[in-house]
C-alpha cells in the first residue's frame, strides 16, 4: 500500500472518530449550555469538516500537471490556513457569547445554575478518543516513514486537545 493510501485510510478513520466526538459534544452542550462545551463541540465540528477537506487534499495533492510537476502540495498549507480561520471564527463567536452572558449577569443579575452531570463522563471519553486517535495517526504516519505532514499536524493537535480537556 502506498503512502497516500495509508494517509487517506488514516484520515477516513479520523473523520469517523471526529463525527462521534462532534455528535457527543453537541448533545452535551445542548444538555448543559456550558460555553466551554460549545467551544469543544464546535471545535470538533471544525475538525470533522477539515478532516473531510484533508482527505480531498490528500487525494488531489499527489496529482501532477504541467504547472505543478511535483504535485499540488501547495494545497496542504491552504488547508491549514482554512482550518485556522475557522478556529479563529469559533473563538470569536464564543468570546462574544460569553461576554454577553457575563454582561447580563453583572449588570442585570441574570444567570442560571449549570447542569454539570454529563460533563465528567463526556470529558473522560473525549480525552480517551483524542489520545487514541492521536496514537492511530502516529502509527499510520510511522508506517510511511513520517512522510505525511497532515497526519503529523493532526496527531499533535489531538495530543494538545487531549491535554487541554
Amino acid at each position: 500500500m502506498n503512502s497516500k493510501k495509508i494517509e487517506q485510510k488514516a484520515l477516513i478513520g479520523g473523520i469517523f472518530v471526529n463525527f462521534l466526538m462532534c455528535c457527543a459534544g453537541v448533545l452535551v452542550y445542548n444538555a448543559t449550555q456550558i460555553e466551554a462545551l460549545f467551544v469543544d463541540a464546535y471545535f470538533s465540528a471544525i475538525t470533522l469538516i477539515s478532516g473531510v477537506f484533508s482527505l480531498i487534499v490528500s487525494k488531489i495533492s499527489a496529482r501532477r500537471s504541467k504547472k505543478f510537476p511535483e504535485g499540488f502540495f501547495v494545497l496542504e498549507p491552504l488547508y491549514s490556513l482554512f482550518q485556522s480561520l475557522l478556529t479563529i471564527v469559533l473563538l470569536a463567536v464564543s468570546l462574544i457569547k460569553v461576554s454577553l452572558k457575563a454582561y447580563r449577569y453583572f449588570v442585570y443579575g441574570q444567570g442560571s445554575l449549570m447542569n454539570v452531570e454529563p460533563v465528567i463522563p463526556y470529558e473522560i471519553v473525549m480525552v480517551l478518543l483524542s489520545l487514541g486517535l492521536s496514537y492511530y495517526y502516529s502509527r499510520q504516519n510511522n508506517k510511511i516513514n513520517r512522510l505525511s505532514m497532515m497526519l503529523f499536524r493532526k496527531q499533535k493537535a489531538l495530543w494538545l486537545m487531549a491535554l487541554c480537556l
